[in-house]
This record gives structure tokens, sequence and C-alpha cells, in this order.
């Protein structure tokens, strides 16, 4: 009995012994290996704390983090994360993110977001958005499509008397050697385009060049007369004489160069005769005719807002395409299809037509469109859906209706402002 005391007595002093070297062993491996985990705090296994860490951690890292993180994280990160990021995030980010992001988030965003990005944003924005807006797109420095700021825009507008509203109207037309039946067509259905014009009395003026620039002098040179002959005075003189005009004029010959320019002879026009021709109240409407693409130097950026440049509202500027759309040519040598003109014309809300199709019902819809906006106010940028606000002299209107192809505000019949009346309109555009 006392031998079994004895045993027993020496396997604990024996085992107390060997315990307080093992710890101490424990504790001078951990220092020397991670000289500052668990320092303050006490970081738990979710990595939420901050200075306490638990294996291979730093100021609260768990499994290889940083100042909180649970594995290789950074501040509070918990898998690779970097200030409080739980996967490969940083500052708070869950995935890749930064502050706070949880997917490749930036400054809280959620999946490759900034500043609070949900979705690819930027400084708030919820889906690819920038500086915080929200879906509808209508807080300013903030939008949510397209990872593209939302721009807040106010144009204001004067109620003319009907009869004054004016229009200018430049035809280009294509006279490489392909365009001889379509320079025919055009002349020969152009009372299907000019008849409401007519009716409806609308002071117009009309001009006419063609898509040959291959000289300066060439580049946006106006069909002689055609200036003269060409306005509603003389249509409503001699509505005959005036279509007989038309027909003699826009046959401009198939001798021009193969390299169809429309958008640069849109250009050159407004150089030699924007002074002479345009009347500052007055809807631009640019209409090119042509079976191949435009060839053009510059982008059509550059184009579009050269024309805008002439003009104190940029929704009074309207690109009308009448072209191959479909891309029907095949010959060699031939510019295809029509992307450009087609482009120009989405940038200024104007019509597109297909050159092959029935010429007369092509240019009766193309003069209705155009007679539309003279009883509309068309703006100079699409609105982002839920923004658009219109106001009749300081007092918010919803009798209208909003037309997203010619992007323009056509006023109910019944409550049409009274002339000399402030239409101002506030949107976001993105």
């Amino acid at each position: 009995m006392k031998t079994r005391v004895y045993n027993l007595g020496i396997s604990l002093t024996l085992c107390l012994f060997l315990t307080a070297c093992n710890q101490e062993e424990f504790y001078e491996k951990e220092f020397l290996e991670t000289p500052y985990s668990g320092n303050t705090s006490g970081g738990t296994s979710d990595g939420g704390n901050t200075d306490g860490g638990t294996v291979a951690g730093t100021d609260g890292g768990t499994v290889a983090g940083t100042d909180g993180g649970t594995v290789a994280g950074t501040d509070g990160g918990t898998v690779a994360g970097t200030d409080g990021g739980t996967v490969a995030g940083t500052d708070g980010g869950t995935v890749a993110g930064t502050d706070g992001g949880t997917v490749a988030g930036t400054d809280g965003g959620t999946v490759a977001g900034t500043d609070g990005g949900t979705v690819a944003g930027t400084d708030g924005g919820t889906i690819a958005g920038t500086d915080g807006g929200s879906t509808d797109g209508g807080n300013t420095d903030g939008g949510t499509i397209g990872g593209v700021s939302t721009t807040p825009r106010e144009e204001t507008f004067n109620q003319a008397e009907s009869e004054t509203k004016k229009l200018d109207i430049v035809w280009i037309i294509d006279n490489s050697g392909s365009m001889a039946d379509e320079q025919a067509a055009l002349g020969d259905n152009f009372s299907a385009f000019i008849d409401s014009f007519i009716t409806k009395n609308v002071d117009f003026k009309m001009a006419i060049t063609t898509t040959d620039t291959s000289s300066s002098t060439k580049k946006g040179q106006m069909v002689s007369g055609s200036d003269i002959k060409l306005t509603s005075i003389r249509a409503q003189q001699n509505p005959n004489q005036f279509k007989s005009d038309f027909r003699s004029l826009v046959k401009v010959g198939t001798r021009g160069s193969g390299s169809e320019r429309g958008l640069s002879a849109s250009e050159g026009f407004m150089e030699k005769y924007s002074s002479s021709f345009l009347r500052a109240d007055a809807y631009l409407a640019v209409v090119v005719i042509s079976d191949e693409e435009d060839q053009s130097a510059s982008t059509v950026k550059h184009y579009t807002d050269y024309l805008k440049s002439h003009k104190s509202t940029e929704g009074l500027v309207k690109v009308y395409t009448v072209a191959d759309i479909h891309k029907t040519n095949r010959g060699s040598g031939i510019a295809t299809g029509a992307d450009r003109y087609m482009l120009a014309s989405n940038q200024t809300a104007g019509a597109i037509a297909d050159i092959r199709e029935d010429f007369h019902m092509t240019l009766n819809d193309m003069g209705e469109s155009i007679i539309n906006l003279l009883d509309s106010f068309a703006l100079a940028h699409d609105p982002v859906p839920g923004t658009l606000k219109v106001y009749v002299n300081g007092v918010l209107s919803n009798d209208y209706t909003f037309d997203s192809v010619t992007r323009s505000i056509k006023f109910n019949a019944n409550h049409i402002p009274s002339v000399g009346a402030v239409i101002k309109v506030h949107y976001e555009s993105l």
C-alpha cells in the first residue's frame, strides 16, 4: 500500500514537471514564430475581433490573418482578407473585397464594387453604379446602370406660335456610280414627303449637297440654286413647279467619288453655309441618301457633336438615314452597310429606313416624323426611365406623352402651353 502511494507521488511529480517544461517550450516557440499573435483583446474564430489571433495570426488573425483576419486575412478579413474582408477581402470585403466589399468589392462593394457598390459598383452604386446612385438613377453624382454615373439635365423651351415653327433640311445625296435609280426614285416620290409640309403650312427651307468630299471645294458644296428654289414660299406659290425643281436638283449625277463620306459632307456644308442657311430657332434635319457605308475619317460622334454645336438646344438636330441597312451590296470595292449613318441617327434620335424599300412609303413616314417634331420638344439626351419631370411656367405637368424614339415631349391636345410659356424639363441621363 505504501509502495503504491509512493509510486503515485513520484508519477504525479514527474507529470507536473514535464507539463511545466512543455508549456514553457510551447510559449517560447509560439512567441518566436508569431511574436505578435494574441496580444490584445483575444481574437475569436470568426475573425471579427481586432488585435487577438489564435493560429499563425497577426493582430487577431486566426489562420494566417492580420488584424482580426480568420484565414490569411488582414484587419478582420476571414480568408486572405484585409480590414474585415472575408475572402481575399480588404477593409471588410468578403471575397477579394476592399473596405467592406463582399465579392472583389472596394469600400463596401458587394461584387467588384467600390465604395459600397453592390455589383461592380463604384461609390455606393447598386449595379455598376458610381457615387451612391440608386437603381432609378435619379440621384446626382450616382448612377446604377452600366457602371456610368447618371448626369442631371435641365432643358428650357419657349412655346411659340405653331405657324412660326421652322425647319431647315439638308439633303446629302450619294453621287457615286451606283445611285442613278435611287436619285430618280427620290425625285419621283418626293410628293409623299413634302405634301404634308405644304398643306400644314410648315415654314421650311432646303438645300442639297453630295457625299463627294474628294476636295475641299467639293466637301459640303451646295447644289447651285437648291437653297433658293426649295423653300416653303416657293412651294406655296407653285407646288407643281416646286416639286419639279426638286426632282431636277436631286439628280446630282453618278460621277462623284466612290469613297462616300456623307457625314464629312455634313460638316463641310456647315463650315460653308451655316451662317447663311441655318435659322437659330429652326429644327435642323440632315437626310442622308446612300447605298454604301459612310467612309468619313473621324468618329460619328465628332460629326454629330459638330452639328449640335450650331444649335442652342441639341435636341433641334436630327439625322435621318436612308441607306443599305440590310447590307445587300456585295460587289467588289463596295463599302457594305450603313452602321455609321445609323449610329448618327441614333445619337440624334432621328429615323432610319432601308434604301431598298418602297421610296414612297419611306419618304411619307420620314416626312410625318419630321412634322411631328414641330409640335414637340425634343431632348438632347435619353432620359433614364422614371426621372423625367416637365414644368410649365414653374408648375409640374403630367399632361404630355414622351416619344422615346424621337426623344421628344408632346403635350396633350387640351393642355398645350400658351404662346410664350416657359417649359423646363428635368431628367437624368447616362
